[in-house]
């Protein structure tokens, strides 16, 4: 398993303001890759590939909202 952590410029966060944060990448080298965006106003957005290529992503706004909540299966 690897895992990378990256800060990102400022870019649009799902509040519609402009801010930077940091990038999370963790993957088991079998095909589960997890990708997470925290933004620095506390808004973040997670993606998640399964081994069977399925697709969870969500986006929550900072006051706790969710915004977004997608769910793709794989074959």
């Amino acid at each position: 398993m690897s895992a990378t952590t990256a800060t990102f410029e400022p870019r649009l966060a799902p509040c519609g303001h402009t801010h930077g944060g940091e990038r999370y990448v963790t993957e088991d080298h079998q095909g589960l890759v997890t990708e997470d965006l925290r933004y620095s106003c506390g808004c973040c957005a997670s993606r998640e590939e399964f081994h069977d290529g399925s697709v969870h992503h969500m986006v929550v706004h900072h006051s706790g909202k969710v915004l977004a909540d997608e769910e793709w299966r794989g074959e």
